[in-house]
């Protein structure tokens, strides 16, 4: 990963754990030549559209891919 992709990675990172809605998640960040990975599971679908919004918020971020964030199964 390039340096100006980890500092990008970094900052959506903090922009996700700073955010109240999605910052409980446990999203990781990867960022290749602007287009930011997510990969994680959030508790609901909701959650998983905030995290590329705020993703896709950051200066920098040319497209958001979020193919692998899961949304948690409702239990019962």
């Amino acid at each position: 990963m390039a340096i100006r992709d980890e500092a990008l990675a970094g900052r959506v990172r903090n922009s996700l754990v700073q955010d109240k809605r999605v910052g409980g998640q446990a999203i990781a960040v990867r960022a290749v030549e602007g287009e930011i990975l997510l990969k994680g599971i959030v508790d609901t679908n909701e959650q998983r559209q905030i995290a590329v919004m705020v993703a896709g918020g950051i200066p920098g971020v040319r497209s958001v891919n979020s193919d692998e964030v899961r949304v948690r199964e409702a239990a019962g």
